[in-house]
């Protein structure tokens, strides 16, 4: 795909877009030196890496900072295999996103009252967890960063120096400047982890919202065609069919059967991106979710390193939670066809 033809501005999913274009993945139109930028990210991305897997080795036996270090990196190999195929496929999702818009443009068109609240509707929808998980996106590797020198400095944390996320990197680890570099370095580790892990779960899911809108507008059209069919069969004066009307019903039906093979496509083509994906996703928050019940059920450490688990838990349950939760929607519009036509 040629760098002009990426969706951006005129896509109903921008605001995602730029969202991911922040994480390294989404490459902007004309954007100078984004290469360079995508290189930084995946620094911080495989220096968190290699920190987890060598904490690995030096924390040996101590059992809460294993499982903490396992979850972490966890995590980090999810969101580094999320990055790469979507930067492989992307072809493939800008696609996807091209399709939507085009159909969402079509039957904005028709001037149907029902349809255009529908296409509303699913744009809100999309456009309020972006903003919602960009937003917590946004904060919460802060918060996280900055709350091991607020609770050390009000005296309710552990004594020494300790760095946000559990890694080991050199055995100077604390020592300053190396411990100033390495919380620095962390903080963007955090975000970026964030951007990859959460915020592709999060552009899945707002595609599956806008493909949910389609079979509802599938399904809204239907309907119609069914009532004024029959309504204006039932005011007829004379049993003599109005060929007129007819004709204009089996060109509509003939429409939504189009519709009905493009939207299935859609379906197909996202369902045959996304499924690595989520295998992957669903595999590593089992092991996650496992460990860090574990870890809450059994840890005597400080409130604070408890409350910072269930936060990290809570992210984890919510990336599974929305593709169960939209994805529900795309099967109870599919299984409302029949009833539509009927």
């Amino acid at each position: 795909m040629k760098e002009e033809e990426t969706p951006w501005s005129d896509t109903c999913l921008w605001l995602i877009a730029r969202v991911l274009a922040l994480g390294g993945s989404w490459r902007p139109p004309r954007a100078r030196g984004f290469a360079l930028y995508r290189a930084w990210v995946l620094f911080t991305q495989f220096s968190f890496l290699i920190g987890q897997l060598q904490g690995l080795y030096y924390f040996w036996g101590d059992t809460n900072r294993i499982i903490q270090d396992v979850c972490l990196l966890v995590t980090t190999i999810l969101g580094l295999f999320k990055f790469f195929v979507f930067v492989v496929k992307q072809e493939d999702v800008f696609h996807i996103v091209r399709a939507i818009d085009d159909r969402r443009r079509d039957q904005s068109k028709l001037g149907n009252p029902s349809v255009a609240s529908i296409l509303e509707e699913s744009y809100r929808s999309a456009r309020t967890i972006t903003v919602y998980m960009a937003g917590l996106g946004g904060t919460a590797p802060a918060v996280w960063a900055v709350m091991p020198l607020v609770m050390r400095r009000l005296g309710v944390g552990p004594p020494d120096r300790e760095l946000p996320a559990m890694a080991w990197y050199t055995g100077r680890d604390t020592a300053t400047p190396v411990y100033q570099l390495l919380y620095v370095l962390q903080y963007f580790s955090m975000q970026y982890s964030y951007f990859a892990a959460m915020c592709l779960d999060l552009f899945f899911a707002c595609l599956i919202i806008h493909v949910a809108a389609q079979l509802e507008v599938l399904n809204v059209r239907l309907s119609q065609i069914r009532e004024d069919y029959y309504r204006n069969e039932q005011t007829r004066e004379d049993s003599k069919v109005d060929h007129a009307e007819e004709d204009s019903a089996w060109k509509e039906l003939s429409e939504c059967v189009e519709h009905h093979k493009d939207a299935l496509k859609l379906v197909d083509d996202l369902e045959s991106l996304v499924n690595p994906i989520i295998l992957s996703q669903f595999m590593g928050a089992t092991i996650i979710i496992c460990v860090t019940l574990f870890l809450i059920t059994t840890n005597k450490q400080h409130v604070v390193a408890l409350v910072r688990l269930q936060a990290y838990l809570a992210v984890v349950v919510y990336e599974i939670f929305m593709y169960c939760w939209f994805g529900d929607d795309v099967m109870y519009q599919n299984s409302r066809l029949v009833s539509s036509v009927y």
